[in-house]
């Protein structure tokens, strides 16, 4: 009964740790909340009321589209280019298509700052000099950013939300507004585990964002070519961009959403491996981090 006793309260201070760090984590990211979502909501309000503009000048605005050339049409969606002129396909190109590339820097400048921002400034080491494992620390950023971001899509739906009602030709419920902000969600959340997991490898925090960020526009320039040039079909299977649902309103697809949480839990069971197997740089002193070869 004693031991029983002393194992509950071991396990009840274990969590207060994790919650603690959970807690701090997300505090120091309020910031980061309001400079991202608050722009994220003023779009949606600004943007989805053009719509009534586009409806009532849809007679001359369609044969301009009809006549563009494939590689200029594939930049405005490709076939899907005359869904502009239905609400649902309007806001899917005209605000949804650019927010994976938006939220995707997103993603990768915090991924790879939520543990080696710390390290370059020679904090990392003091705060696990305290009783807190590395499980506990890795976690605890990794569940606080969740909740921040989270907060930014919160934002930016009700931005969107407060958009469709303005615009008195849109009538949609809200949680059909929602269903978009799933894809966004588990893209911007591949890139930042994708770059959380470079962060435990190259040589500093800024190398993991830069590399991280160079795979979002690619990215995006390749599931977008690939619209118009069929050769790009083989390579736009690896951009995970092509997984993303910018017309979720007319259908959700579980299925690209499982390939892509997978991918991101793969990615994030790495860093994790990584980040308890290497050692951590004093300082921040430079050189690249192999852990999986050191382990």
């Amino acid at each position: 009964m004693e031991k029983s006793l002393k194992e509950i309260n071991r396990k009840k201070k274990e969590m207060n740790k994790f919650y603690i760090i959970t807690r701090y984590s997300f505090r120091r990211s309020v910031w980061a909340i309001i400079g991202w979502g608050i722009p994220l909501m003023l779009l949606g309000i600004i943007t989805i009321p053009f719509y009534d503009l586009v409806a009532e000048n849809e007679r001359q605005l369609r044969p301009v589209l009809e006549n563009l050339k494939p590689l200029v049409k594939s930049f405005i969606g490709g076939d899907e280019a005359e869904q502009i002129f239905t609400p649902e396909g309007f806001i899917s190109l005209r605000y949804f298509a650019f927010l994976p590339v938006i939220l995707g820097i997103y993603g990768s400048v915090s991924g790879s700052g939520l543990l080696a921002a710390d390290e370059e400034r020679g904090i990392l080491d003091f705060v696990l000099a305290h009783p807190v494992s590395r499980g506990q620390l890795f976690w605890g950023r990794v569940i606080a950013f969740t909740a921040s971001l989270s907060c930014i899509i919160g934002l930016g739906w009700l931005g969107l939300w407060i958009g469709v009602v303005k615009a008195g030709s849109m009538n949609f419920p809200p949680f059909q507004l929602l269903l978009p902000y799933v894809s966004v969600f588990v893209v911007t959340w591949f890139f930042a585990c994708f770059s959380l997991a470079l962060s435990m490898c190259v040589p500093s925090r800024s190398s993991a964002a830069m590399i991280s960020g160079i795979l979002v526009l690619a990215g995006y320039i390749i599931t977008t070519l690939s619209k118009a040039i069929k050769g790009l079909e083989s390579w736009a299977v690896f951009s995970p961009l092509t997984y993303y649902q910018s017309n979720a309103m007319m259908g959700f697809e579980i299925v690209p959403f499982i390939k892509l949480f997978l991918v991101a839990l793969v990615l994030l069971f790495l860093a994790r491996t990584g980040f308890g197997l290497r050692d951590i740089r004093v300082a921040g002193d430079g050189g690249w981090k192999l852990p999986f070869i050191r382990g």
